[in-house]
């Protein structure tokens, strides 16, 4: 179960730290209040990203390459095409792991550690900053160079797995979201061409949240 955790984790962040405010261009002047409207007013995220990952048992990093999409409330996808083609996708209370090996199905009605994860970490998507603080103690910076926020998990499971996730920005869009496991291992991740309040078609949609490998693939 770990590794779907994991997965979930990355996956909702990144698609929180993508909805910066598209209105918000003075950086002096930023705050964290801004910060998290403009994460709760996007219609859709789409959005490049590359991960590397240092696992402390392995002699060299992870990377993987993709697509992430967001659809509010609760519909994410994270499509990955390299190093292999893999799949996690929440809708509502269900989550799916594709890869090689098949799929995994996970009910987070009926998973108390799954279901805690997602109502951690969605707190992003819905603006609360008061939610916001009493899952994590953030932290956030603005000025001339970017911006940043990390965030330190204060409840249980995801205090056991994350010890900080660190995401920066500039102007109006995240760059990097970094995520520190409290077993040592790290995983940077970077973004680019990220499209904020985008519309989906429904064909977009049936091929970005489709639950099998064997369904077309989900072509930005």
């Amino acid at each position: 179960m770990k590794r779907p955790i994991r997965l979930l984790a990355s996956l909702v962040l990144v698609a929180a730290g993508t909805c910066a405010p598209a209105w918000a261009t003075e950086l002096e002047s930023l705050t964290l209040e801004e910060l998290m409207r403009g994460m709760a007013g996007t219609a859709g995220v789409l959005a490049e990203f590359r991960e590397v990952k240092d696992v402390s048992l392995l002699s060299a990093p992870i990377v993987s390459e993709g697509t992430l999409y967001f659809i509010p409330p609760d519909r994410m996808a994270r499509h990955t095409r390299s190093p292999s083609r893999s799949a996690l996708i929440v809708d509502g209370s269900a989550m799916r792991l594709w890869d090689e090996a098949g799929d995994v199905e996970v009910d987070l009605s009926g998973n108390p550690v799954a279901r805690l994860f997602v109502e951690n970490f969605i707190v992003l998507f819905n603006g609360d900053l008061e939610a916001l603080r009493r899952r994590y103690e953030p932290e956030f910076e603005s000025g001339g160079e970017g911006w940043t926020l990390s965030l330190v998990p204060r409840t249980k499971p995801a205090s056991d797995l994350i010890a900080r996730i660190t995401l920066r920005g500039d102007g109006t869009a995240l760059r990097q979201m970094e995520v520190a496991e409290t077993d040592g291992d790290r995983t940077v991740t970077t973004f680019t061409a990220v499209e904020v309040d985008r519309p989906f078609s429904e064909d977009e949609i049936r091929r970005a949240f489709r639950t099998s490998s064997a369904e077309p693939a989900a072509d930005r």
